[in-house]
């Protein structure tokens, strides 16, 4: 599972990736500190199976990247990672077209079973 990463917080997106590349049948193809760069590199790359996808970006949201990577790649999942737990965020991240949505409070092997699912293409059972 070729998964990216949208995440603007440094240590976080270090920390996070370090944790996944542990992981077996995962692999952490390119992290991203804002959505400009993630757009630029999905453009001229192959993409990913899964984006974990933080909402409170710099320059475009979270929530405005899942709704434009819905219209030019619709087959890439995304799993939103953010601290944002209010219902109206998470319907906002549903609506524009995320597969899932994790608290940045979970634990990696959280992060790694609501991956396989997005990636399975099931809700996960948090979001449910």
């Amino acid at each position: 599972m070729n998964i990216w990463i949208v995440e603007d917080d440094a240590g976080y997106r270090r920390n996070l990736r370090a944790s996944l590349e542990l992981e077996d049948q995962v692999d952490v193809g390119r992290v991203f500190p804002a959505c400009s760069e993630f757009f630029e590199a999905l453009a001229s790359e192959a993409s990913p199976d899964v984006v974990l996808m933080d909402l409170g970006l710099p320059g475009m949201s979270g929530v405005e990247a899942i709704r434009k990577l819905s219209r030019i790649a619709p087959k890439v999942a995304v799993m939103v990672l953010t601290v944002f737990k209010e219902k109206e965020k998470v319907a906002a991240a549903l609506k524009a077209g995320a597969s899932g949505y994790l608290l940045k409070e979970s634990d990696g092997p959280e992060i790694v079973q609501g991956l396989r699912e997005v990636f399975a293409d099931d809700l996960s059972p948090a979001v449910a």
